[in-house]
């Protein structure tokens, strides 16, 4: 049965991406520069249905429609609106063949290289059929659990409890279009839309090519290989996260201006505009598209000596408007565009200075230092993450805060947790350095969009390295890179025959260890994909949140209240529930509690009802804990549910003193 049942969420699945498709297609087919390829045209039709989808049901979702009905009236709309273009006007012979290779003319190791690519992406699908379990932290606690709440209130609402619900989610609406059609029976979908993101970061790299002064397809084929076969990446496609969406939005926004740079064709900077948009729709540091949106166009057009008021004018509105609805709801139901952040500038409901202050000293704590010879060294650190462990002495090249880090786990690390998965491999290191030879020689390489790419880069790397040096926030510029990582390759390749040689060694090199990476990932959770172990069994034995969850959906009232604390990962849980945590909002009133009386109290006017308490990261000699060992010592609180299982010890009582009758 649970074969079946995969299949029927491919079957969905499939149906989403050829509904996104053809209302895509349908306006492509109008909107589209002249002379673009076929490639082009599928990479622009299928962005930009993406975006109209997660915007419909954003709309949706605020009119509160949230309905299966709704959804699948959507995607018929869609199919109406262009299924015809999508099947047709894409694949007639009318686009021009843009690159100056063909794909037979790639060499032998080049088309094994592109062979491993594909067997990567298709790996990457099957195990968007895992369920999400521990190793998606985020994706249980708000990126498919948000969507979740919205589908059960049948309404997206404010959601005070958590600041995540308030950042930009247009990814998200995707996410919950694939919830609600399998009426949250399966997450497959939702995975699966993030995935089909990074098979557009690999689409919009090889379309890169043909900005290459060479015209390259080969350029653009290893560019996407280098990004595609990264390890951070292919563990981040398979899951519901929005780094990659980020990604491919950003590459999108800059390869289209970058086109209307060496084509200035005004239509170019319409793309670029939506999906500017589009990334500040995403994450909040997808601003940096819009801001950057119109000087670079102006300068594209200075340059290429043509007057495009107009266009750059009606860019940068575009890229307003579809970035302002997020922005516009932050303002109304928190008082902060950009909230939590700028809490200094707007404030915002349900938060605080200490709080914001805390956020931001959280975030600045991964990674080393932030002086000068930490970021002469960080080409070498990000290298070697996965090897490090973590561990500043002696493995962490520059200066480490570990003697100022409250969280010590942070100190020296790229990510919560050390894993080689979460690397990006040899090659941005082995290539990257060489291309200063090249340029040495007068080889052309990205031509003008290496000014671009250079400056993006730039901008995002600063802010990465002083405020989060977190790695999947780097993946936009790692993506970038590979624009350049692909040009360098092939590059070298016409060189000489010994260069040549190196080259292909290296490169087959850094994708063995990749493949090597992607399979030991991917050996304990394959079974699960395919339905050979039910996903109960995977989730019992590596997600402690399922457990507890089990217990709470088939014991506790439905009309239960839950508390939770120190377990933020509530997407399994079939009750209300918010979190409890002082660190995350302000429902309760901590500041001014005094004891369990104060605590009990302020339960009650929340209609509290239960507890969750993961003691992993409650500290026994905190306050909070001394207050509930307090009041199961009176008897207020009564154990339900407890395991003591390591890592985490995890209970739920039962409110007894102030529970609503």
């Amino acid at each position: 049965m649970t074969v079946v049942q995969r299949l029927i969420d491919l079957a969905l699945f499939v149906g989403c991406v050829l509904a996104a498709l053809s209302v895509g297609a349908a306006i492509a087919r109008r909107w589209a520069p002249f002379g673009i390829g076929r490639l082009e045209a599928v990479t622009l039709s299928l962005s930009l249905g993406l975006v109209i989808l997660a915007y419909s049901i954003f709309a949706i979702g605020l009119l509160g429609w949230l309905h299966r009905a709704v959804l699948i009236g959507l995607l018929t709309v869609c199919y109406a609106a262009g299924l015809r273009d999508a099947l047709g006007e894409l694949w007639r012979r009318r686009f021009p063949y843009p690159f100056a290779e063909r794909l037979a003319e790639l060499s032998g190791i080049e088309k094994v290289w592109l062979g491993l690519l594909l067997l990567l992406d298709g790996l990457a699908l099957i195990l968007c059929f895992v369920p999400p379990w521990l190793g998606e932290w985020d994706s249980l606690s708000y990126h498919l659990a948000v969507p979740k709440l919205y589908w059960q209130e049948g309404r997206i609402h404010y959601l005070p409890f958590t600041h995540h619900a308030q950042f930009p989610m247009t990814p998200q609406m995707l996410y919950l279009l694939g919830l609600g059609l399998t009426n949250l029976r399966s997450a497959a979908i939702a995975k699966a839309f993030h995935w089909l993101f990074f098979i557009l970061c690999q689409l919009v790299l090889v379309s890169w090519g043909i900005c290459l002064p060479q015209r390259s397809l080969r350029a653009g084929v290893l560019a996407a290989i280098a990004f595609g076969t990264m390890p951070l990446v292919f563990n981040e496609a398979s899951t519901a996260y929005v780094d990659v969406a980020l990604t491919a939005f950003v590459s999108l926004s800059l390869w289209a201006l970058v086109r209307f740079a060496q084509q200035p064709d005004g239509r170019w900077l319409l793309w670029s505009g939506i999906f500017a948009g589009a990334a500040a729709g995403t994450k909040y540091t997808g601003l940096l598209c819009v801001v950057l949106l119109v000087p670079f166009a102006l300068w594209a057009a200075k340059r290429q000596g043509v007057k495009a008021w107009g266009a750059i004018v009606l860019s940068g509105l575009v890229a307003s408007l579809i970035a302002a609805p997020w922005y516009a709801k932050n303002w109304l139901w928190t008082g902060n565009p950009v909230f939590p952040f700028a809490y200094g500038v707007f404030g915002g409901r349900q938060w605080s200075a200490a709080m914001a202050q805390a956020y931001t000293r959280s975030n600045r704590e991964f990674g080393g230092g932030r002086d000068v010879l930490t970021l002469l060294a960080l080409p070498f650190n990000l290298t070697l993450n996965e090897i490090r462990f973590g561990h500043c002495a002696g493995q962490w090249l520059g200066t480490c805060p570990s003697s100022g880090c409250t969280k010590r786990w942070k100190c020296g690390k790229f990510d919560n947790v050390d894993s080689p998965n979460l690397s990006i491999g040899i090659l941005p290191l082995s290539l990257l350095p060489t291309g200063l030879l090249l340029l040495r020689a007068g080889e052309p390489l990205v031509g003008v969009g290496s000014l671009f790419i250079a400056l993006v880069s730039a901008f995002w790397l600063a802010w990465w390295f002083l405020e989060a040096q977190y790695l999947r926030y780097l993946l936009p510029a790692f993506a970038l890179w590979s624009v350049w990582m692909g040009a360098v390759a092939t590059a070298w390749q016409r060189v000489s025959k010994g260069t040549a040689l190196t080259v292909q060694v290296v490169i087959t090199v850094g994708l063995a260890y990749n493949t090597l990476i992607a399979l030991w990932l991917s050996r304990p959770l394959l079974p699960v994909a395919l339905g050979w172990r039910s996903d109960a069994e995977f989730l019992r034995a590596t997600t402690p949140a399922y457990r507890v969850a089990e217990f709470v959906n088939g014991a506790l009232p439905r009309d239960a209240v839950i508390a939770t604390y120190g377990m933020p990962l509530g997407y399994y849980l079939e009750r209300r529930y918010f979190w409890a945590d002082s660190g995350h909002n302000r429902l309760i009133p901590y500041e001014r509690l005094r004891g369990i009386d104060d605590l009990m109290a302020a339960w009650q006017k929340l209609g509290v009802t239960h507890l969750i308490i993961d003691w992993h990261y409650v500290p026994s000699d905190s306050a909070l804990a001394r207050w509930l060992s307090e009041g199961k010592r009176r008897g207020w609180l009564e154990e339900l549910w407890r395991s003591d299982e390591s890592p985490q010890r995890m209970e739920v009582l039962a409110v007894v003193r102030g529970r609503k009758p």
